[in-house]
């Protein structure tokens, strides 16, 4: 199904929050959709404009002067406007991962026990790539769980993988560790959010906190990401790529209070400004 919107507000952060709210209360006229995998408010509408999708965007883009988001349940929701506000995504064991003896974020050196087991490593990141192929070296055989589509592997990475993916490591695109099981303060079972569950020996994983890019493949040409994957914009978080494409929060390089309330204006100027009916 396609649906068509005025604006698409992808992630339930503070920002995205204050976003929606302000933008749907200055002007009800502004068709709103606002996109997150998960709320934690409340999604009982305080505003006729605005609609909550409750679902996992993919994809992103942009043809003919409109914004194309492509969701999990094979929706399309299209705009002229659209901001990021995907905030900061933490794997779910992080939490507990001091406590677990076999979670990683360098090479170790494996006990000749668990080398038969699978060992799963996240990546995001050249560096975390690089890393599996090292970690391949000492397991069986290894998962590989990219964070987005993998858009940003270099060429010469790229071959080096796919030489290595024959034998041992298995590329699993888009996919994220969902639930872990601990036994005795080591890992027992992987839940993936692909439906997965994996009998594992360890996990190898970098960085612990990182911004959620996963809708916006790098070169989608959207918005640029620096190395570590937060959004470049300029002073009204307006991406320098593409025009009427934006982002907040601490997905961005930068976000004050005074940069969000000048993307607010930004918006509400392309659309006539305040309007209450």
């Amino acid at each position: 199904m396609n649906y068509q919107y005025d604006l698409i507000i992808i992630g339930d952060s503070k920002e995205g929050n204050q976003i929606v709210k302000n933008i749907a209360s200055a002007n009800l006229n502004i068709k709103i959709a606002f996109i997150s995998r998960e709320f934690k408010t409340s999604t009982t509408p305080d505003f006729l404009n605005v609609e909550y999708i409750k679902d996992e965007v993919v994809l992103t883009d942009y043809k003919n002067r409109l914004f194309g988001c492509y969701l999990k349940s094979g929706s399309r929701f299209y705009a002229t406007h659209l901001v990021f506000a995907v905030g900061q995504k933490y794997a779910p064991f992080i939490i507990n991962h001091k406590k677990v003896a076999n979670v990683f974020n360098t090479v170790v050196d494996v006990p000749k026990e668990a080398r038969h087991l699978p060992a799963i490593v996240l990546a995001k990141l050249e560096a975390d790539v690089s890393m599996a192929l090292e970690v391949a070296k000492k397991y069986k055989y290894v998962y590989l769980c990219l964070d987005d589509f993998g858009n940003w592997i270099s060429d010469t990475l790229r071959k080096k993988l796919l030489l290595k993916q024959a034998a041992n490591i298995v590329v699993l695109p888009n996919t994220h560790i969902s639930k872990i099981s601990i036994k005795d303060e080591h890992l027992s079972t992987v839940e993936l959010d692909n439906y997965s569950t994996v009998t594992c020996a360890a996990i190898y994983v970098k960085t612990e906190v990182s911004p959620d890019t996963s809708c916006v493949p790098p070169r989608a040409g959207l918005i640029k990401a620096d190395e570590a994957g937060y959004f470049e914009t300029d002073d009204n978080l307006e991406s320098t790529l593409v025009p009427k494409c934006f982002a907040a929060g601490t997905c961005t390089q930068k976000c004050t209070k005074k940069m969000i309330n000048a993307l607010i204006e930004v918006i509400l100027a392309d659309f006539g400004g305040s309007k209450k009916c």
